[in-house]
Order: structure tokens, then C-alpha cells, then sequence
């Protein structure tokens, strides 16, 4: 099989983000993916629609960021919950993609991680139309409660369950790649009139 590409996307720009550490455990437990792309979501300045429209001002980091979307197989959104939404620096990040096809058809996966007992998952309630609007393919949520109990010294996640858990989450995030790919590999029939 084929190495995989995908985008990943933190919407925590905290030092030892929760967030970022489930998004560097992705290629610990995939077959064989690579995440792209998840620095560059911070670095992005505000989506302002003047400058999307004259892709001569675009800033390096949303150069950088559409690129790494445009040649994602799939897409991974790791975002903390802020007053029960998603962070700003996510929903910034999505709103950069708006126009390109950066979601289109792209199988994606949605995780949160946070110190509470809910897990940051009231963040993915908001995303998912937009997601859905973007022409994403959204596949398991992954929702991590208690994150501090469950990182080493290292910020790293070491929990068993939280390891599992992401594993067959990018396992069916890996599935849904497998099938976009056959779905392509297939030519459209012929309409015989």
C-alpha cells in the first residue's frame, strides 16, 4: 500500500497542546500515513476575503497551507472545545480552504482532547456542517477526556485506551481512503444511447 497524505489541522497553538499530541500519534498507530501541514494552521493570519481573492498577496503560511490540502489524501482536525465550540485558529484554518477544493471528497477525521471530563467533544457540533458543506467525508469522531492523566512527562499519549482509540479511528479513516481511491480508479460507464 501506497503511503498516505494527510492534512492535518490543530486548533490549539498552547505548548504541549493536547491536540497537537493526538495529531503526532496519527502516523505512531496508521498503516502508513503522514501528517502535513498541522504548523501551518497557526501561522495563518485571519481569513480576510479581499486577500483569498488576489492569490498574488497571499501571505507563505496560506500558500504553504493550500498546497499541503491540495495534495492531502485525507484530512485530520485535532481541536480543542472553547465555550463549547471549536477553537478560532480552527475554524480560521477551514475557512482558508473555502475556496479550493482543499475538503472536497476528502475523507476526514475529527478528534478533540481535553482536561475535562466532556473531552472538547461540543467542538465538533459546529464543524460538522460546515465540513459537510466543504464536500468533507467525515469519518469517527475521536474524543479524549482527562487528557493530562493520560500524556507522559513528554506530552506524549501513552494510554492504552487513547492509543486504541486513535488507532481505529485512523484505521477507518485509512478504509475510507482505500475506498475514495477505488471509487476513482473506476471510470464513470458509458451511457450506451
Amino acid at each position: 500500500m501506497a503511503e498516505r497524505t494527510l492534512l492535518g489541522i490543530c486548533g490549539s497553538l498552547r505548548r504541549g497542546s493536547f491536540n497537537a499530541a493526538l495529531l503526532r500519534l496519527v502516523p505512531r498507530v496508521g498503516s502508513d500515513v503522514t501528517v502535513i501541514g498541522a504548523d501551518l494552521a497557526g501561522r495563518l493570519p485571519l481569513f480576510d476575503p479581499d486577500v483569498e481573492n488576489d492569490e498574488s498577496s497571499w501571505p507563505d503560511s496560506v500558500r504553504g497551507f493550500r498546497a499541503a490540502a491540495a495534495r492531502a489524501d485525507g484530512v485530520v482536525i485535532a481541536t480543542p472545545e472553547y465555550a463549547h465550540g471549536p477553537a478560532g485558529v480552527t475554524k480560521n484554518a477551514i475557512d482558508w480552504l473555502v475556496g479550493s477544493a482543499g475538503l472536497m471528497g476528502r475523507p476526514t477525521l475529527l478528534m478533540s482532547a481535553s482536561p475535562s471530563q466532556a473531552g472538547g467533544m461540543r467542538a465538533h457540533a459546529p464543524l460538522m456542517p460546515t465540513l459537510t458543506l466543504l464536500g468533507a467525508v467525515l469519518v469517527d469522531c475521536v474524543v479524549v477526556s482527562r487528557a493530562g492523566s493520560r500524556v507522559d512527562a513528554g506530552g506524549e499519549y501513552v494510554d492504552p485506551a487513547v492509543v486504541e482509540r486513535v488507532r481505529l479511528a485512523v484505521a477507518e479513516l485509512e478504509d475510507a481512503l482505500a475506498y475514495s481511491e477505488t471509487r476513482q480508479a473506476v471510470s464513470p460507464l458509458e451511457d450506451p444511447l
